[in-house]
């Protein structure tokens, strides 16, 4: 080869190389212009709340199903049990509104770096997200996120010891139409969506029974025998000892009657029949309220520092009032206006209690054990004599 055509030829590539590095150069300019151009836009644009029939969140941990019932939102693993309405509408209320802080390409070289692999994907890793998807009634996806690694800001703890603790303050996350989380554009948010976990006892409705105004408890050994009743004349009458001249320990009654309006749910048991839930030999505890309403609460087996729990309620609020000797008209309107707001109350309240027969739960031992006192444990301890002089 002649000089000539060598330095022909050196001239040709060295074109060919300029003309490469400006192809990657302005798709890497195009990408990263298409990235910025999404900050401050929506992540899920479009999206509409009362079109969300089902969300899933699912991890290398498992997978959990919330899905909407006409007004109520209810766990699929767990034997349909109501939701909590308050964290389910915050949740779609946020990703309504969520918008992009911060997005950059991203390859397929930071995924794990990031925690933005789709757990189905990448089974046995620790390098896997949380997937958040939304559909509608017909099951077609309305938003598929993949929740990564949360973004940390630094901040002084005086309860930790005065260190720099890292608190967070936001997300990376894969916006995936398409379901694929292929190598994309990686999103920041604001929102470290701490407590989107497939954990069905984070997400359970904790109201269990409210009984209020209690006139009468009164407990049941496993072989039936009543151990104790208490009573009192009304609501801010003191308790006493049915059918007895002892005096009840009025803080310990006071515990029992606090159990019929406050239980900590735990969780639901999923499969009872297959549990030994020790509920067929269980200590039986009727609380009679003053609206003519019963409420029977079975404990069974303790299971670490909890119980086993049954349910019930019976009774029908009363229709009317008795108005008092000489009631004026103008207090007789109020007071019976006054009464059947409690009434509809009232009705609501045991339609929803009534409902809650079905399932078996696990309750915090603080909300029951209070039951379970035998009736020597329930006197008023004896005063010591005085000493003589």
């Amino acid at each position: 080869m002649s000089r000539k055509q060598f330095l022909l030829v050196l001239g040709v590539l060295a074109i060919l190389v300029a003309a490469a590095a400006g192809v990657v150069l302005s798709e890497r300019e195009s990408g990263s212009q298409g990235a910025e151009a999404r900050v401050g836009q929506k992540v899920v644009p479009g999206l509409k709340v009362s079109e969300v029939a089902e969300i899933v969140i699912r991890d290398e941990s498992g997978e959990l199903h919330l899905t909407r019932a006409e007004r109520a939102w209810k766990l699929r693993e767990r034997e349909g049990f109501p939701a909590d309405l308050d964290r389910v509408g915050e949740l779609l209320l946020k990703l309504a509104e969520l918008k992009v802080v911060q997005a950059e390409p991203l390859p397929d070289s930071q995924r794990a770096r990031l925690l933005l692999l789709e757990p189905r994907a990448a089974k046995g890793t620790k390098d896997t997200g949380t997937v958040l998807e939304l559909k509608d009634a017909k099951g077609a996806a309305l938003a598929h996120l993949l929740l990564g690694k949360k973004v940390f800001r630094k901040a002084e703890i005086a309860a930790l010891g005065g260190r720099d603790e890292g608190l967070p303050s936001g997300r990376y996350l894969l916006a995936v139409p398409d379901g694929k989380a292929a190598s994309g554009t990686m999103i920041v948010v604001s929102d470290p969506f701490a407590n989107v976990e497939p954990k069905a006892d984070l997400w359970l409705s904790k109201d269990l029974i409210r009984a209020e105004r209690v006139k009468s408890i009164q407990s049941f050994g496993p072989d039936g025998r009543q151990r104790w009743m208490l009573v009192r004349d009304d609501d801010g009458a003191e308790w006493r000892l049915a059918g007895s001249k002892e005096t009840p320990d009025l803080q310990k009654a006071q515990d029992a009657s606090g159990s019929f309006s406050w239980m900590n749910l735990l969780d639901v048991v999923v499969d009872p029949a297959h549990t030994e839930t020790g509920l067929s030999r269980a200590v039986m505890v009727k609380a009679e309220t003053f609206d003519k309403l019963t409420y029977t609460v079975r404990i069974g087996a303790k299971t670490g520092d909890s119980y086993y729990v049954a349910l019930s309620v019976a009774g029908d609020p009363p229709k009317s009032r008795t108005p008092a000797a000489g009631e004026k008209p103008e207090d007789k309107e109020k007071k019976d206006k006054e009464f059947e707001e409690q009434r509809k109350k009232l009705v609501a309240q045991l339609e929803r209690e009534k409902a809650l027969e079905q399932w078996r739960y696990v309750v915090a031992k603080i909300g029951v054990e209070p039951l379970l006192r035998e009736r020597a444990e329930m006197l008023a301890p004896k005063k010591s004599a005085a000493k003589k002089r």
